[in-house]
């Protein structure tokens, strides 16, 4: 069925669904409408494309499209399609600046949460060591006092849970897969200390085991034929653009996104933006060591300075992916919403070819090069 007037939900078209969809809270038939899924990976366009019917209205929590998400030109012609934004966040980022309304969230330093990271194996709780500022709420509290008062206004409307308590949302995401990974019966053991994964003591398929249908290693997958591809592999030619450069976009060394850059410390590494072509390309463009240069393709541009190096091939452009306060740089200002050829079966959308971007660069001027 077609869901209701100017519904979105960005989840893959196939997709895994969450918990709650399907069903009205406290009833056993199901919704009389269905989520519509739309393409996290092309947000902008499918917000511009969405016309039947058209999306009017966002929230937006978790996340900062204008810096993370790609093609900055064509969200901003997204969101001037929308009638109304609402965004929750801790900082006025330059979303919350195209917002309409505007929620304060808590910080880790107000909450109960359990804790992962990308750079360890370990686990641990986040314990709330003062109070919400003033009026600031979790996500999770936010959704379910909007999930009430939905409910309120029209019955059964809202299929998520309209009840918060911190400690019961952590016994529901504690799961026994967490529980055996780590060793411990419940989140609450945490509180004595973190915990690390029990890991295998060998490498990944250790016991030749692989997560195929067949359990092995396949040269020849009827599952990847199956899902639009060869059943053996072929060589594909790389992508081709109409720039001169292939552009990288990767993490820089000293932080992820936005986080550290901003520690005064970290600036003394890392200053400001750079962005890194071989001695052949910089004769041929003209440029020089620091000078000011600008980098641009069709979905946009950004000014900042060179760094001459042989460690990037002659073709190649490469800008590490960062936040530097007080500059407009932003690497996703090139990076156009192109879709690759995988991701459909596992998230039930395709994924972002972001390693397939081409841009063009050129000489602004050699001020302040020595």
């Amino acid at each position: 069925q077609s869901p209701p007037e100017g519904a979105v939900g960005f989840v893959g078209a196939t997709g895994p669904k969450g918990e709650f969809h399907g069903a009205v809270a406290g009833a056993e038939a199901e919704a009389s409408y269905s989520d519509r899924p739309l393409n996290i990976n092309q947000t902008a366009q499918e917000i511009l494309d969405a016309n039947d019917p058209p999306i009017r209205m966002l929230w937006v929590a978790c996340k900062n499209p204008f810096a993370q998400d790609f093609d900055r030109n064509k969200m901003l012609k997204a969101f001037e399609k929308l009638e109304m934004v609402v965004c929750v966040d801790q900082f006025f980022n330059e979303t919350v600046q195209h917002a309409d309304i505007v929620l304060p969230c808590t910080t880790t330093f107000e909450e109960w949460n359990v804790d992962s990271s990308y750079w360890h194996y370990w686990i641990s709780i986040n314990e709330p060591a003062i109070k919400p500022m003033y009026e600031s709420k979790s996500d999770l509290e936010i959704a379910t006092l909007l999930s009430r008062t939905i409910n309120k206004l029209e019955d059964g409307s809202c299929t998520f849970p309209q009840e918060f308590e911190p400690k019961q949302w952590l016994d529901k995401e504690f799961n026994e897969g967490m529980a055996k990974m780590f060793g411990i019966s419940s989140w609450e053991e945490l509180l004595d200390g973190p915990r690390k994964a029990i890991m295998p003591s060998s490498a990944a398929w250790y016991d030749r085991k692989f997560k195929t249908p067949s359990g092995k290693y396949e040269f020849k997958s009827e599952l990847c034929e199956k899902n639009g591809h060869t059943a053996l592999p072929e060589y594909k030619p790389a992508a081709q653009g109409k720039r001169e450069f292939h552009l990288f976009t990767p993490h820089v060394q000293y932080g992820i996104h936005s986080q550290f850059i901003n520690l005064d410390w970290m600036q003394v590494f890392y200053p400001e933006p750079f962005v890194y072509l071989h001695p052949d390309a910089a004769t041929q463009k003209g440029i020089r060591e620091n000078s000011l240069v600008k980098v641009f393709n069709d979905a946009g541009e950004v000014e900042l300075r060179a760094r001459i190096t042989t460690n990037v091939p002659a073709d190649f452009l490469v800008m590490y992916e960062a936040w530097f306060p007080g500059r407009k740089f932003n690497v996703q200002n090139l990076v156009e919403d192109t879709p690759a050829d995988m991701g459909l079966m596992k998230t039930g959308a395709p994924g972002a070819a972001i390693h397939s971007q081409f841009a063009d660069i050129e000489l602004i001027s050699h001020e302040g090069v020595s």
